[in-house]
């Protein structure tokens, strides 16, 4: 439809001009290139996009939006490129079918990754058509005789894009991608461009049972603005693509399909396969109802430096396609360790000495540079329920104190040290319900017996208190075990608790344990040497 009105409108202005320019380069890409995109996009702007970037993905049928993994993740999902490591340049260059039409299709593109702040990413990608002859036209009297043909020299037709890309992972499998996109195309004299956005998701790992299944959700198009020369808009376009390797990462399978709203949905399916380290081939095909392009190649690989060549076989022939690429400059990897490490460091000095808040927010930017990395998430969980209830205890209070040794063992992962020092906080100072709020929250997770709000019996009668009193009691009425229960809850808080001890040596001596009631009596000794009660026990024992 929109050639049919091009050549009406071309048509009209030779019928009515007395000397005009004719612009023989339109017809010849509409016919060089719109027929091959015409089922999938309908002829609309911007189609030069189409042709793909770097052979690798090429080879691959362009099933490459799940893949993503090298320099051209600029072009096919900005969000891959969170994975890569170091700076990469990539560069392809080809000519497109038919054989000698002289339209010239080049791509390169830079990445540079950040430990810290993400991964950014450029590209451009230009399709050249020159040589195209430029003529005037004059007609005699009646318009209706050509009596003069001028050649005026010859013209270009230019389309190109420019992007710039940003990605960073905001969990530990998930990445989002965004890009910018500037469009122009030059025709003669004629001139117009567009402005657009693209966003991606790379999800990578399903679940524990498909931790290797990549999915990558996008949609290109968004907010796009038009200048110049034209009343077009760029079509929306939904994208979704899959990718999985298997016999032990050698071969790589991959499915895209993209969806233009003002046209139909088109499929792509590719795969690679790593004959050795450093030689792989690629078979893929693209299309709409049917294989409307068949694509193969082969990729080789030294150190830091591929090669990757493709070709395609279509209607309008067979065409080649040879891209290289180069990832040079540290990796990422050591910068992003030290950066953790750096604000771990100082995340345990500050919750070490009670600046919980203070300490959260430096853990939460080591995991920002590291989302990947389980064990500060969990760390960074665990202080994001502690500050919930305590944002610090700085002082050297009794209960403070214990705070801080139950923080400090809550993120070491000793949870019944954490249970027990926050106790013994909790029993130092009952009225402050925080602490037990928050010892409660550590409990219910562990599954254990809840702690209950302490009543003071009598003035000075503390939590300790009342444990001896029970253990003493559990002796006289000969319930030995709970005496040596109610003993250990009184050690957990207060392990050199020496009355605790002495009571616990006594259950062991009348449950006929004396070698355990010795062991215990004796640490009694070593605590309080002028111990006077003890020595007359272990006399018992000769």
């Amino acid at each position: 439809m929109k050639m049919e009105k091009t050549k009406n409108k071309i048509a009209n202005v030779l019928k009515n001009a007395s000397r005009i320019k004719i612009l023989m380069a339109v017809m010849a890409i509409l016919f060089s290139t719109n027929n091959l995109w015409a089922l999938a996009t309908g002829g609309q702007p911007g189609q030069f996009l189409v042709w793909g970037a770097g052979s690798r993905s090429l080879a691959m049928g362009k099933a490459f939006f799940a893949v993503s993994d090298d320099a051209s993740a600029t072009y096919w999902n900005p969000a891959g490129l969170t994975q890569l490591q170091q700076q990469e340049v990539m560069a392809l260059h080809s000519e497109l079918p038919p054989a000698g039409s002289g339209i010239l299709y080049d791509f390169i593109s830079y990445v540079r990754p950040t430990p810290r702040y993400g991964t950014f990413g450029v590209n451009l990608t230009r399709l050249y058509a020159g040589g195209f002859e430029k003529i005037a036209i004059t007609y005699d009297a009646t318009k209706t005789n050509i009596i003069d043909i001028q050649s005026l020299g010859t013209f270009e037709d230019v389309q190109m894009a420019l992007t710039g890309n940003y990605a960073k992972k905001i969990r530990q499998n998930l990445s989002i991608g965004v890009s910018g996109k500037y469009i122009s195309h030059r025709l003669d004299t004629s001139a117009n461009s567009f402005f657009t956005f693209d966003t991606t998701l790379l999800l990578e790992g399903l679940n524990h049972r498909f931790p290797d299944l990549r999915l990558a959700f996008g949609i290109n198009n968004l907010l796009s603005a038009a200048f110049g020369d034209t009343e077009d808009k760029l079509p929306l376009i939904f994208r979704f693509g899959s990718s999985h390797p298997f016999l032990k990462k050698k071969l790589l399978v991959a499915f895209d399909i993209d969806k233009n709203l003002k046209a139909n949905m088109n499929w792509h399916i590719g795969t690679e396969y790593w004959l050795v380290e450093f030689l792989a081939m690629r078979i893929g095909f693209d299309g709409e109802e049917g294989i409307r392009e068949t694509t193969a190649g082969f990729g080789v690989k030294y150190q830091n430096y591929t090669l990757d060549y493709a070709f395609a076989m279509h209607d309008m022939g067979l065409s080649h396609r040879l891209s290289a690429s180069w990832r040079f400059g540290p990796s990422i990897v050591k910068n992003r360790e030290d950066a953790v490490r750096k604000f771990l460091q100082k995340g345990i000095a500050a919750y070490s000495a009670g600046k919980f808040m203070e300490a959260y927010k430096e853990i939460e930017s080591a995991y920002s540079i590291d989302p990947t990395n389980n064990d500060v998430r969990i760390m960074m969980d665990k202080l994001q329920t502690v500050v919930a209830y305590l944002p610090a205890a700085t002082s050297d209070s009794e209960d403070e104190v214990a705070i801080r040794k139950g923080v400090v063992a809550y993120l070491a992962g000793d949870d019944q040290g954490a249970v027990n020092a926050l106790r013994y906080g909790y029993y130092k100072k009952p009225d402050n319900l925080k602490i037990l709020a928050l010892l409660n929250k550590i409990e219910k997770d562990l599954g254990i017996t809840l702690t209950e709000m302490y009543k003071e019996e009598a003035v000075g009668f503390t939590i300790v208190d009342r444990k001896i009193y029970e253990a003493r009691q559990a002796i006289i009425d000969g319930k030995y075990d709970q005496a040596l229960i109610k003993c250990q809850e009184v050690l957990n808080l207060e392990p050199n608790n020496v009355t605790a001890l002495e009571i616990m040596g006594s259950a062991f001596y009348m449950m006929n344990q004396p070698d355990k009631a010795r062991e215990i009596w004796m640490k009694v000794i070593e605590i309080d040497p002028t111990n006077r009660v003890v020595p007359e026990f272990l006399n018992q024992l000769k």
